[in-house]
């Protein structure tokens, strides 16, 4: 029988299992409404106890069923590695293989694989034979069999892949974050940590010269775009009941699309991760994890929730992450980061 035909067998065990725990702790659950109307009751059913959960996977599988043994220039495995309890729905056990100056770990849905893509023919394409930096993409389960069949396929070809066992969700971006944290801080040497989105743009060389400025702290360091005393929405998309949040101000948080955190700030958000109760709202949960931690958030006009008409597909002098970008206008962006005009 063929190696990836013994992975996605595995796989296919490892979500049964994760299924039929999350059906049975949603009957827990199911007479508490402690989640507003927005999370849906399939939600309900799957943010339930981490540890349980982690604890019944890697006592049945013991390895991980999504982890090539190859090698490849940025990643390779440990017999060592299945040996760690993991704190999150992280099942990846993957290793750097050196130090990086800069770690991006990219959320992603499991059926944005055109994004993927073009993320790696663009930004994330890293033409040096000593990267000083590189970039994962955090990806979750899917229901859709064709689709895992495609994250399989496309995680043997790239190796680029850090997954968790829990199915994806809107609502599901916090577990997400959470164990991208811990496969940094576990499995990585870096020097900081980007967490960006699969929609957005990264001017990687001027995200390296921000990061090795001499003004640029190398430990404490959490920047991205300041939200200062913000109010929790109380309808809406984003609405928060107050049995999820009593307080009339969140803690700072930079919004979730690009965030920089220097390695000491990740180990100590994971180290914080049993004493803070989850939240579903991902930059508010890290702004929770920053205000805990003692960190306060840089501000840098960089991190670009909006841009000016005339710099729709061109980037502005700041430029370090911009929000929301269209694959078009990502090659247009990355060819003039790299030869601007």
């Amino acid at each position: 029988m063929s190696r990836k035909r013994v992975r996605r067998i595995l796989v296919v065990l490892a979500l049964v299992l994760t299924s039929c725990v999350s059906f049975q702790l949603g009957l827990v659950w199911n007479s508490r409404s402690y989640f507003s109307d927005t999370v849906g009751e399939e939600l309900r059913e799957e943010l339930n106890e981490e540890g349980r959960l982690q604890e019944i996977v890697f006592r049945e599988l013991k390895i991980d069923p999504l982890n090539s043994t190859a090698k490849s220039s940025s990643f390779t495995t440990t017999s060592l590695s299945p040996q760690i309890s993991h704190k999150t729905f992280l099942i990846t056990r993957r290793t750097c293989m050196q130090h990086y100056d800069l770690l991006i770990i990219i959320s992603s849905s499991p059926g944005n694989s055109k994004r993927r893509k073009n993320i790696r023919k663009t930004w994330a394409f890293e033409r040096s034979a000593k990267p000083r930096w590189t970039s994962v993409f955090l990806v979750a389960q899917t229901r859709d069999e064709a689709v895992s069949n495609v994250l399989l396929d496309e995680d043997e070809a790239h190796k680029d892949l850090v997954r968790a066992s829990y199915y994806d969700h809107y609502w599901n971006q916090t577990r997400k974050i959470k164990m991208g944290f811990e496969w940094a801080v576990t499995y990585c040497n870096f020097s900081f940590l980007l967490k960006v989105d699969d929609d957005v743009f990264v001017h990687v060389p001027r995200v390296l010269s921000f990061l090795s400025a001499p003004t640029t702290p190398k430990k404490m360091f959490y920047a991205g775009n300041h939200y200062k005393n913000p109010v929790p929405f109380r309808g809406g998309k984003w609405k928060v009941n107050y049995e999820e949040y009593n307080k009339t101000r969140y803690p700072d948080f930079c919004p979730g699309f690009g965030y920089v955190l220097s390695h000491d700030v990740v180990r100590a958000f994971v180290d914080t991760f049993s004493s803070l109760p989850f939240f579903r709202l991902d930059d508010v949960y890290v702004g929770m994890l920053a205000s805990k931690n003692g960190i306060s958030i840089t501000n840098n006009v960089g991190f670009e929730v909006w841009h000016p008409p005339q710099y729709v597909c061109v980037p502005t002098k700041d430029t370090l992450v911009r929000h929301d970008v269209g694959e078009e206008c990502q090659m247009k962006m990355f060819n003039l980061a790299i030869f601007p005009q």
